[in-house]
C-alpha cells in the first residue's frame, strides 16, 4: 500500500485522504501485503468519517476481501467499531447487487464460503458475505462478544442469526455458547427452515447445550 494513504488510514484522516485523491485517483486501489484496502484499516481502528469519504470516492471497497476472505465490515464487527460498522451496514443494505442465481441463493442459506465467483458472491451483498471461515460479519460479532453490534447487524439482515460457518456454528450457537442472551433471544424470534444439525467437534448440540456448557443458565 502506498505509505502515504497507509498512514492516513491509520490516523483516519479524511483531509489526507482528499489530498491524496486529488492527485493519484486510483491510489484506493492500493492495498497492504495482506490485501487490505484503506477501508479495512479505517473499519477495523473506527475510522467513521474516513471511511465515510473512502466509500464516497470508491463505494465498491465495500465488498473488497483481504487475504483472510474478510471484508471491512468483518473488521468492525470483529473490533466492535460500532459507528464505523453503523455506515459499513447502512451502505449494505442499499448495496446495488444483482439478484442472485437460485445456486447461490442456496449457498446463500449457510455461511459456507462460495465457489463462484468474486463478482457472484459480492452480488449477494455484505451482509451476507463469508470469510475463509465461512464466518460472517454477524458470526464475527458474536465471537468476539459485541452484542450491541449483532443487534444492528440483526436489525438489518434477520436471517444471518442461523447461518452456518465452516465448522457447522451459527451466530445462534455461538451467542448461547458466550451467553449473549439478547443476541439468542433476537435470533430466536426470527422464523427460519429447519436445517438438519450435524454434530462436529466444535459444536455439540443445540444452541440451548451450548449455553449451559459455556455456563449461562438463569435461575
Amino acid at each position: 500500500m502506498d505509505p502515504a494513504l497507509h498512514k492516513a488510514a491509520v490516523q483516519g484522516s479524511a483531509a489526507s485522504l482528499k489530498k491524496l485523491v486529488a492527485g493519484r485517483p486510483d491510489i484506493l486501489g492500493s492495498k497492504t501485503p495482506q490485501k487490505n484496502t484503506a477501508l479495512h484499516i479505517a473499519a477495523e481502528l473506527g475510522h467513521a468519517g474516513f471511511a465515510k469519504e473512502v466509500l464516497s470516492v470508491k463505494g465498491e471497497l465495500l465488498v473488497s476481501k483481504n487475504a483472510d476472505g474478510d471484508t471491512p465490515l468483518h473488521l468492525a464487527a470483529r473490533a466492535g467499531k460500532v459507528h464505523v460498522a453503523e455506515l459499513l451496514i447502512d451502505r449494505a443494505k442499499v448495496w446495488p447487487a444483482q439478484q442472485p442465481s437460485a445456486a447461490q441463493k442456496e449457498k446463500g442459506k449457510t455461511g459456507e464460503p462460495s465457489t463462484s465467483s468474486p463478482e457472484a458472491e459480492s452480488a449477494q451483498g455484505p451482509l451476507l458475505m463469508a470469510n475463509k471461515a465461512g464466518d460472517t460479519p454477524l458470526h464475527e460479532a458474536v465471537k468476539y462478544g459485541r452484542s450491541a453490534l449483532a443487534l444492528k447487524l440483526l436489525a438489518a439482515e434477520p436471517s444471518r442469526g442461523h447461518a452456518l460457518n465452516v465448522k457447522k456454528q451459527s451466530p445462534l450457537h455461538i451467542a448461547a455458547r458466550e451467553g449473549l442472551a439478547d443476541v439468542v433471544e433476537k435470533i430466536m424470534r426470527q422464523p427460519w427452515v429447519h436445517e438438519k444439525f450435524v454434530p462436529s467437534d466444535s459444536v455439540s448440540g443445540t444452541a440451548l447445550h451450548q449455553a449451559v456448557l459455556g455456563g449461562h443458565t438463569r435461575k
